[in-house]
């Protein structure tokens, strides 16, 4: 399973029943340290979170020097 938070205010905006590794998600083509940064995976290896920014939390214009993009 696949959940979808919102890495600033902690929202939960969605989930894939599938397994994280499922390529059409496209998780598996992060480079290491990107996984790092947007995921957290369990200690079975099976459950996975992404941690995304919401629609609320994502400024608008966008600003490349704000912590949390």
């Amino acid at each position: 399973m696949v959940r979808y938070i919102c890495r600033h205010c902690g929202r939960r905006m969605g989930q894939f029943d599938g397994d994280w590794r499922e390529p059409a998600l496209g998780l598996t083509g992060l480079k290491q340290e990107e996984q790092e940064e947007f995921l957290e995976i369990d200690d079975s290896g099976h459950d996975a979170t992404v941690k995304i920014l919401c629609d609320r939390c994502l400024p608008v214009p966008w600003d490349d020097n704000l912590w949390y993009n």
